[in-house]
């Protein structure tokens, strides 16, 4: 799943973000006056007005809108991506735990999940993460998730390198150079690592979703514009934690291809700027374990390298 997400093959998820900054005040942020936002009547926090103010003209999108935004609505969700960039900017290393709610609606329950696992998340700018899911719960109590399970993803900037607990093998994607270095921020999900807010808006249709009776938090959603995307993903739901100064992530929830199926991931201990050992990015092959070593297609002549944005 990692490497759907990340390079743009099977990698599925440094998920979550590089929006958080510094410590949260003691004192939730209460805006000072209602901003109206996407739906009738919805209020949300005041997001700053930098000057000036963006003009986003994203590149004509190769398929139809899901929806069409206003022009209060759009200055709204221009403000919310520009005020998480520069957030954003500031990360320079980040780690939290998540659980994780896997729903299958073509062969389970919709409303109840198959697998509910336990994981982490570390990421150092500009594109070094760790992705790994540790526990499961079983008849309420959490375990060791059984090793054919087992899912943990490293990627020092130039490689990607999976784990097979189930083959015993220690697989290393090898990043093409145009990647290298940008893996993460320029991957199938760029909304939480190094987001720019002109990159978001050319690649997917957003827009802000939060309820009306929901404070202190901004929902996003989601959809690509483009195949490469959209194979990956059928839309994308995050919420925000807003304080005075930062933007958290709190929750994501990712819908398959098929719209059925999705998937949802809670994030907690959340700690920003707090330098842990660069060993966290060092792969080693575990004892009879066999590496194996993928190396990037070379593209045909006339044909653009593959990247994480639109072609």
């Amino acid at each position: 799943m990692m490497l759907r997400m990340v390079c743009g093959t099977t990698l599925g998820l440094f998920l979550t973000a590089s929006t958080a900054v510094g410590q949260a005040p003691t004192q939730p942020w209460r805006p000072a006056s209602p901003t109206v936002h996407p739906g009738a009547g919805q209020v949300g926090p005041v997001i700053p007005q930098y000057a000036p103010a963006p003009q986003y003209q994203p590149t004509p999108p190769p398929v139809r809108a899901p929806f069409q935004l206003t022009p209060q609505e759009e200055d709204y969700l221009n403000r919310v991506l520009l005020f998480w960039e520069q957030r954003g900017q500031q990360v320079k290393t980040f780690a939290c735990n998540f659980c994780r709610w896997d729903y299958d609606g073509v062969f389970g329950n919709a409303n109840a999940p198959r697998y509910v696992d336990k994981g982490l998340v570390k990421y150092a700018a500009p594109d070094k993460g760790l992705y790994r899911v540790t526990q499961s719960n079983q008849n309420q109590e959490w375990v060791a998730i059984e090793s054919q399970r087992e899912e943990h993803w490293v990627c020092d900037g130039k490689s990607v390198y999976e784990f097979n607990h189930k083959t015993k093998q220690l697989i290393q994607h090898v990043l093409p150079p145009e990647l290298q270095g940008t893996a993460i921020q320029d991957g199938p999900l760029p909304f939480l690592f190094g987001a720019q807010a002109s990159k978001l808006k050319e690649r997917y249709f957003m827009r802000v979703i939060t309820p009306p009776n929901i404070q202190n938090q901004i929902w996003l959603e989601a959809y690509p514009r483009f195949q490469r995307d959209a194979a990956n993903f059928q839309r994308a739901e995050l919420i925000l934690s807003v304080t005075e100064t930062d933007l958290n992530p709190f929750a994501l929830q990712l819908f398959s291809p098929n719209g059925k199926d999705r998937t949802v991931f809670q994030f907690g201990d959340i700690v920003v700027n707090n330098p842990w050992p660069n060993l966290d990015f060092v792969v080693i092959t575990p004892p009879f374990w066999t590496k194996v070593v993928i190396q990037p297609e070379t593209p045909r002549v006339g044909q653009q390298p593959a990247a994480g944005g639109p072609r």
